[in-house]
């Protein structure tokens, strides 16, 4: 009984610290979840945990060895902190999706580092900074999520026609009119049977704007063929 007090005593305060990783990473973890993101509540809660725990196993080895000036410089959490940050990086960067127009998973891939942050703030003792920096993730995740930003849009036009190929600087000129900027263009052009297809990158504001541009040119009997991408 006495040596479970005593482990109880020693130990009560590291427990403590990874309990509250434990709660702190998993509620940023509920919010990431609900919004369907890969790395969820269980992601979350390990990552947050596992960075206190690096922390408090390094700060209990320096109580319980003599200290000495090379002990302190291999015990130094410091150093355990930078570790858990780079080893974190790498679970970041499995969450970015990287495809030829869009990237997604950077909010993810954030998240996931400043868990690891919150861990290593907890497994440190500074619960203050580490409840106040939890707060402010989630208020940054929540209600930055809700305010609309306008921002710009990008999206590909396929058009497919038999004839020249003058019938693009119309095109083109139509969508400036409309405020939708032509970014790149690639044309092909069969020389045998006259068919042309071309490719328009483009960039725009709002997200219905494209919408009517889209439905006009398909009502164009000009064009064989009208894709938005």
């Amino acid at each position: 009984m006495a040596s479970i007090m005593d482990i109880i005593s020693t130990d009560g305060i590291f427990v403590a610290r990874l309990a509250v990783a434990l709660v702190l990473g998993g509620l940023i973890g509920i919010e990431r979840q609900s919004h369907g993101r890969p790395a969820g509540l269980r992601t979350n809660i390990l990552v947050c945990l596992g960075s206190a725990a690096v922390i408090v196993a390094f700060q209990k080895l320096y109580l319980v060895t003599t200290p000495d000036v090379q002990s302190a410089i291999r015990m130094d959490p410091a150093r355990a902190a930078a570790g858990v940050i780079t080893g974190i990086g790498f679970l970041g960067a499995g969450t970015i999706v990287k495809s030829k127009d869009f990237v997604r998973g950077l909010t993810t891939a954030a998240s996931v580092w400043v868990v690891s942050v919150v861990g290593i703030t907890v497994g440190l003792g500074e619960y203050t900074i580490s409840i106040a920096l939890t707060l402010l993730v989630l208020l940054t995740l929540f209600l930055l999520h809700h305010i609309p930003i306008g921002a710009d849009q990008y999206g590909r036009l396929h058009l497919t026609w038999h004839g020249d190929l003058d019938i693009i600087e119309e095109v083109v000129e139509q969508l400036s009119q409309e405020e939708i900027v032509v970014k790149h263009r690639a044309i092909t052009r069969q020389p045998n049977t006259g068919e042309c297809h071309v490719v328009l990158n483009l960039r725009f504001r709002g997200v219905g704007s494209h919408s009517a541009t889209f439905g006009r040119l398909q009502m164009d009997t000009r064009f064989d063929e009208v894709a938005w991408s």
